[in-house]
């Protein structure tokens, strides 16, 4: 595995044999790209097995690499490094992390992870590394307006969207993550005059499917407003399942969400209707970034 990922990486920028002339690579060597491109292959490979490195740190291990690639000439070196991995690797690859908290202890980088998410299989989640402390798993980006969140009931249970962009993670994901554990859930949100705000709540979590993936959020801090505490013990609402406890459909109106009679907030909305936060001016948020992260 090692091999292919070096090798994918390596070939991007043509430094096997053969592939660049001498001054060629004299000219890369000073290229300030270089350290990105350590980063980036420190991003896939700590992604997939780093921790419980028993070699080092991981600045011991990035260290390594890094005087490696300056005197990188050829096949030889290639080799060299991926030796110096399998070492530094062996025995730590069972499986992933279980979440973005656990992952910051080796990975200092903002990216899309693989994490167990309790009891579950390996999923792929973004992981912010550098908002408050870092260590956050998205369970929602709504900002780009290049997904649509009206969706069913199936949908929001097993996640969609763009772990690059806009996405929604997965009610049952997001139900065996926050029952693993304590978590807290943080909301960054813009308002319409591009103020960033956020909302923390120090413990949430969401119930299984027996209880329609049920809300629970505790305390708030921040800046943004409390809309969510409105919603706490609410069932979960889709397109096509009305959990509400209005007499129309809320889900309908305001987007799939923790919907009571109906919302003082709906970060699930359209974009064009604006994402709804009943603290902000006209009750409208142009986006919004959910995470949680183990406390």
């Amino acid at each position: 595995m090692y091999i292919i990922i070096l090798l994918v990486y390596l070939s991007t920028v043509n430094l096997t044999s053969g592939s660049k002339n001498i001054s060629e690579v004299r000219q890369y060597r000073k290229s300030s790209e270089k350290d990105d491109r350590v980063d980036t292959i420190w991003n896939e490979l700590q992604g997939i097995c780093l921790h419980g490195n028993q070699r080092g740190t991981v600045q011991d291990l990035k260290r390594d690499t890094q005087v490696l690639l300056k005197k990188i000439r050829g096949e030889k070196e290639i080799l060299r490094i991926v030796s110096l991995l399998k070492n530094g690797f062996k025995g730590t690859c069972t499986k992933p992390v279980r979440d973005c908290t656990e992952l910051k202890k080796y990975n200092k980088l903002s990216g899309v992870y693989k994490i167990t998410a309790g009891n579950s299989k390996a999923l792929k989640v973004y992981c912010d590394m550098t908002t408050d402390g870092g260590g956050w798993s998205i369970i929602q980006r709504h900002q780009d307006g290049n997904v649509d969140f009206q969706r069913t009931w199936a949908e929001y249970e097993n996640g969609f969207g763009n772990l690059e962009g806009d996405y929604w993670l997965g009610n049952k994901h997001i139900h065996r993550m926050t029952s693993s554990g304590k978590y807290e859930l943080r909301i960054d949100l813009t308002n319409n005059k591009n103020e960033k705000k956020y909302a923390v709540y120090k413990q949430f979590s969401i119930g299984d499917s027996a209880s329609k993936y049920k809300l629970s959020v505790g305390s708030y801090s921040g800046n943004a407003g409390d809309s969510m505490k409105f919603h706490n013990g609410m069932m979960f609402s889709s397109t096509d399942q009305d959990n509400d406890q209005h007499g129309g459909d809320c889900a309908k109106q305001y987007g799939p969400w923790w919907h009571k009679q109906c919302c003082t907030s709906a970060l699930n909305n359209k974009l064009s209707s604006n994402l709804y936060w009943t603290t902000f001016d006209n009750n409208a948020a142009k986006s919004s970034v959910m995470m949680i992260k183990r406390i």
